[in-house]
C-alpha cells in the first residue's frame, strides 16, 4: 500500500511540475524603444552632440513602428474580445 502510494504522489508531482513547465508566459508583442538619455552634464551633451541627435532620430523612427505594433495589436485585442462575445453568447443561448 505504501508503494502505491508514493507512486501516486509522484504522479501528481510529475505532472504539476510539467504543467508549469508548458505554460509559458504571453508573448510581448510591442516592445517600446528607450528615450535617449540626456541626463548628462553640459560638456558631455555638447561633445557628443551629433550621436545623441542620432539617438533622436533612431528614437523617433523606432517610435513610429511601436505605435504601429500597438495599433495593430489594438486590432487583433478587439478582434478577439468580439470572437469571444459571439463565443458568449452562443454558450448562453444553448440549452
Amino acid at each position: 500500500m505504501r508503494s502505491r502510494e508514493l507512486n501516486l504522489a509522484a504522479i501528481i508531482v510529475v505532472m504539476f511540475v510539467n504543467s508549469t513547465a508548458i505554460a509559458q508566459p504571453e508573448v510581448i508583442r510591442c516592445l517600446p524603444p528607450e528615450v535617449p538619455f540626456t541626463d548628462l552634464p553640459e560638456a558631455v551633451l555638447s561633445e557628443y552632440r551629433a550621436e545623441i541627435a542620432a539617438e533622436f532620430e533612431a528614437y523617433f523612427a523606432a517610435v513610429s513602428s511601436h505605435i504601429a505594433c500597438l495599433d495593430t495589436e489594438r486590432s487583433r485585442a478587439l478582434s478577439e474580445a468580439h470572437s469571444a462575445t459571439e463565443a458568449y453568447s452562443t454558450f448562453l443561448n444553448t440549452p
